[in-house]
This record gives structure tokens, sequence and C-alpha cells, in this order.
């Protein structure tokens, strides 16, 4: 019974976060934080196969300066002043179920910002690239034209 122990006090651990703190996002796993649901995803092939990820209005993806994919970041995701979800991912994709419309997304990693202005469709999936062009190695003409054609 340890790993129940463990499971909560992570758990109470969680639910004495103040309102409004940052939510972890566990790897391929739908979390709900208020009105907006998000998924930290894209690690392994199979990823983009998977169906559900449609659902998603809003794909946010994050990159190094040539398309190859950055994991562990802080994004927020705004609409006007409100912010309406601030998670952490350990991938480089966070998927998020949220009103359409218009949105402020902001990614931070390894000290830097970036922010672009994201649009969730109400129909079909809107798609933000968060690029941060002094991060990331070398890698093959392939993924990065595959980055661009997502």
């Amino acid at each position: 019974m340890p790993h129940l122990s463990l499971r909560i006090s992570v758990l109470a651990a969680l639910l004495a976060l103040p309102a409004g703190a940052q939510t972890v996002l566990p790897l391929n796993q739908p979390t709900t934080m208020g009105d907006v649901t998000a998924v930290c995803t894209g690690v392994g092939s199979d990823q983009d196969s998977h169906t559900e990820w449609l659902a998603y209005p809003l794909k946010i993806m994050v990159v190094g300066k040539d398309g190859q994919y950055l994991a562990d970041a802080d994004v927020t995701i705004a609409q006007g002043r409100k912010t309406v979800a601030d998670v952490h991912c350990e991938a480089p994709w966070i998927l998020a179920q949220l009103a359409p419309g218009r949105y402020r997304v902001t990614a931070r990693y390894n000290g830097q910002s970036v922010a672009q202005t994201a649009t969730a469709p109400t129909h079909g999936q809107g798609r933000v690239i968060l690029r941060f062009p002094n991060r990331g190695g070398a890698v093959s003409a392939e993924h990065a034209e595959a980055v661009k054609e997502q």
C-alpha cells in the first residue's frame, strides 16, 4: 500500500494549491481546469494517429529553431485579461478543449518566453507553433518539413 499513500499525498498537495496555480499535466491524460480541458502529449511516433486528439479545438506545439520538438515548457492560455489555463507540460504538444475564440498563448522555456495569438475554431482544430529560435539542436530536413505541415 505504499503507492496508495504516495497518491494520497500527491492529491493532497495538488488540492492545497491556491486558485489560479499552475497545473502540471500528466502525459496523455486529459485534465480539466475550470472550463478548460487540456492534455500534454506528442511523445512517441503514434501520437498523430490518436483520433481523440482531434476533438480538441486548439493544438499548441513548442518547437526549437529548426522545428525540433521541445518538452518541459510552461504554457499560459489567456482570453483578454483572463488566464484560462496555466500549465506545465513535459511533452511538446498541449491540446486544449476550450470555447471557440481568440486566445493569447505564451510559452516559457529555459528562461525565454514566446507568445502568439491563436484561434480555437467552432469546428476543426486550430494550431499555433511557439518557436524558440535559440533552442534545439540540428534536425533532419524531413522532420522540419513535417512540423511545417502539421
